[in-house]
């Protein structure tokens, strides 16, 4: 809400013009909004000013304020600068008060005084404010950061309220576009939501059990369990969390259907085995009970035919017919993470081994042409990671790339994939199935964590704990 017509004309009836045009001496003003008479109070000189403007972008809107050249100094319009950053004007006991849009901050000041308040705290001005033509012009860095907003320059940039600091972590995107995202080094669990506008955000959550989720296809909720293994379902617009069903068993590996009705997860202790929950009844159903043990990375096809899953083997044990202690053995042979298959609601199906080899293996997706990929990491580190495609005939290639691989992500077109150039630079790429590449993106710095909008358009990443939205190869920082 803008509040610039209204602070003008109030100020106008407060302030003592003394001067013709281009000089001005400003008069402080008391809290019944009447000019001081008190020779010690009142500004003796007169001051010579030059009357200008300046352009900003004010939270995405370009703005030409008014401003004068005060003896060297460049002031702004404080009706002007308080009305676009949403601030209101009382008259208070120690002059003109001002409070921000979210109700956190309050300026107290007077015209011709340098002295003024922050929230109690007392400020000095470089430049006392200066009463001209029925304004009253201030300062700008020290009045905008009072209110609590945020200056950049190189553009001209005034964002109120400013950009949140901290460490941030764990981002998805929205159904409306944005970007939900968790303050990690919060004291308390803060989640806030960011549009893709600098400035633009609010408080998301504060239930410490919504800090992670899984998002459903329609991007509207977000399914997750608590300590007590209790679904729990956040709708992704308001923040409101409800519970789903009575089942408190471990649930781990959280995949929605792509028609948002069931949520297909790894079940038990041991993650032993493949469930499903219907989002409408909470209902839990049994999908698979071999009791492989060590289950992860769970993945559902689009037409709910096919899973895939990790499992992590372990070392098989070996001992003579009597069990002695000293016969005990441990086979290693084929213990590491290898990639299965299930043909989802097909009667007995049994999960069939798609790898068998060494290898470490991450980020399995199922692609829309029924091809699975995953991320192959050389344990020893003798090789570099790479994308493996394994075809329906069981064909496995590798797709070409100038990166060592560190993460991938399935989107409508294939796959988003990061990874690190022989130059050190992290560099992000859209991939097709048919292994074409386009570059989105490259940084000299260290990417810590990348999430996709559902149509692949947008990125939102994690530097240094501060969130990034990238579109068209450009780079927007939403947190400092």
């Amino acid at each position: 809400m803008k509040n610039s017509k209204w602070v003008s004309a109030a100020l106008a009836s407060a302030l003592l013009i003394t001067a013709g045009v281009g000089s001005v001496s400003a008069a402080s003003v008391n809290s019944s909004g009447k000019t001081s008479t008190n020779k010690k109070t009142a500004i003796q000189a007169t001051v010579k000013v030059k009357e200008g403007t300046a352009t900003w972008t004010v939270n995405g809107t370009p703005v030409a304020f008014k401003t004068i050249d005060s003896n060297g100094y460049k002031l702004y319009s404080l009706s002007q600068v308080a009305g676009e950053m949403g601030a209101a004007l009382t008259w208070g006991a120690n002059g003109i008060e001002l409070n921000d849009s979210q109700g956190l901050h309050t300026i107290q000041l007077k015209a011709g005084s340098k002295s003024y308040q922050v929230d109690g705290s007392q400020q000095t001005f470089t430049v006392a404010p200066v009463a001209y033509k029925g304004k009253i012009y201030v300062q700008l860095t020290k009045f905008v950061l009072g209110l609590g907003g945020e200056l950049q320059t190189n553009p001209n940039i005034i964002l109120s309220p400013a950009r949140p600091a901290g460490e941030f972590e764990t981002m998805h995107w929205t159904a409306d576009g944005r970007i939900i995202a968790n303050q990690g080094d919060a004291e308390f669990t803060q989640i806030f939501k960011f549009s893709t506008v600098q400035g633009n955000y609010e408080t998301f959550s504060s239930d410490e059990r919504a800090t992670d989720f899984s998002v459903s296809p329609d991007q509207t909720w977000g399914a997750f369990t608590d300590d007590k293994g209790q679904m729990n379902l956040i709708n992704l617009l308001n923040g409101v969390v409800k519970t789903l069903g009575t089942d408190t068993s471990v649930k781990t590996d959280l995949t929605w259907s792509q028609d948002g009705k069931k949520i297909y997860f790894i079940q038990g202790d041991k993650q032993e085995k493949i469930s499903q929950i219907s989002v409408e009844t909470g209902v839990v159903t049994e999908v698979l009970a071999d009791k492989v043990e060590n289950k992860s990375e769970l993945r559902i096809s689009a037409d709910e035919k096919t899973a895939v899953y990790i499992v992590n083997l372990t070392g098989v044990a070996k001992n003579d017919a009597d069990s002695t202690e000293d016969s005990l053995t441990v086979d290693f042979s084929k213990a590491g993470e290898q990639l299965y298959k299930l043909a989802l609601g097909t009667k007995d199906a049994k999960p069939v081994a798609l790898t068998t080899t060494p290898d470490n293996k991450l980020y399995p997706e199922i692609l829309a042409d029924g091809s699975i990929t995953y991320l192959s990491a050389d344990p020893d580190g003798n090789t570099i990671n790479t994308i493996k495609t394994i075809k329906a005939d069981a064909a496995v290639s590798d797709l070409t790339l100038d990166i060592e691989v560190t993460w991938s992500a399935k989107v409508s077109s294939g796959l988003i994939v990061a990874g690190t150039a022989t130059d050190g630079s992290t560099r992000i790429y859209s991939t097709t199935p048919a292994g074409s590449k386009t570059e989105l993106y490259r940084t000299t710095k260290d990417v810590a964590e990348i999430a996709v909008s559902d149509d692949g358009s947008k990125l939102a990443i994690i530097i240094d704990g501060k969130i990034l939205v990238i579109q068209n190869g450009k780079a927007l920082q939403l947190t400092k």
